[in-house]
């Protein structure tokens, strides 16, 4: 078979099942994965589809968003790693930003015993989980309340998270996130939360369980790799450990 007449059939493939996996597509066409990996780079060119983490997905095919109390119980094992180990990072009487991410919220769930320690948060879930912590002192961005994420956003959070605070350490989740398109969100008010959170930060440490990888959605944050560190669920693959090593990006394993 041509190469030509490989990615047609990769094309028929993506847009009756919406994603691919570069192992399945290797067997099914008898190729090399990197063989695999070259045609779905093309296929990415054209804008066919968008590479994801170990196979690829069909453009502009971004999932449902679901509620916050649901997103909770998804990889709830990974994400209780990632918050214990993300814990470690943050000393006492440090200033934090949390993001409304479940990521994040694990992460509160851990550092009840941090003293003299600051906590910025848009999340109503992480104020809730902290405010009997009478040791940490806990700001709330304010603005407008999305009761399906139970988080706060719009123009007047934005505004006071750039204008009054600033912190040591941001530590966020989002959508997804490829090497091609870098950090993404589903809502344009939370991925603009999350640049303000970034840029008055002074260390930015995404929480990346293994569901975000390779995700889409349609706010883009950021390059992936201008977080300064990642900690991840599972064992980033070659090409990923590559891309954040060159742009020194510290990568955690949990």
């Amino acid at each position: 078979m041509l190469a030509v007449e490989r990615r047609t059939e990769i094309e028929k493939l993506i847009n009756e099942q919406k994603s691919v996996l570069v192992p399945e597509l290797a067997r099914l066409f008898d190729v090399t994965a990197e063989t695999i990996r070259g045609d779905l780079l093309k296929l990415e060119k054209q804008g066919v589809l968008v590479r994801t983490y170990g196979g690829a997905t069909l453009a502009g095919n971004s999932g449902t968003e679901l509620g916050v109390a649901e997103r909770d119980t998804v990889n709830y094992e990974g994400k209780q790693r990632i918050g214990r180990r993300a814990a470690e990072l943050i000393r006492d009487g440090e200033t934090i930003f949390l993001d409304a991410s479940t990521s994040a919220l694990h992460l509160a769930r851990c550092i009840k015993n941090k003293r003299s320690l600051t906590v910025i948060t848009n999340s109503n879930k992480i104020v809730t989980e902290l405010g009997c912590c009478e040791h940490i002192n806990v700001i709330c961005t304010g603005g407008e309340l999305n009761h399906r994420n139970m988080s706060y956003s719009g123009r007047c959070a934005e505004k006071n998270i750039r204008e009054n605070y600033f912190a040591n350490k941001f530590f966020f989740s989002c959508k997804g996130a490829t090497l091609s398109r870098g950090l993404v969100d589903s809502l344009e008010a939370e991925a603009e939360i999350k640049k303000a959170m970034m840029a008055n930060s002074e260390i930015n440490v995404f929480l990346c369980d293994h569901n975000k990888l390779g995700k889409l959605g349609v706010n883009r944050i950021a390059p992936i790799t201008e977080v300064d560190c990642v900690i991840s669920d599972v064992k980033l693959d070659e090409e990923w450990s590559q891309e954040l090593i060159k742009s020194d990006v510290r990568i955690i394993n949990v």
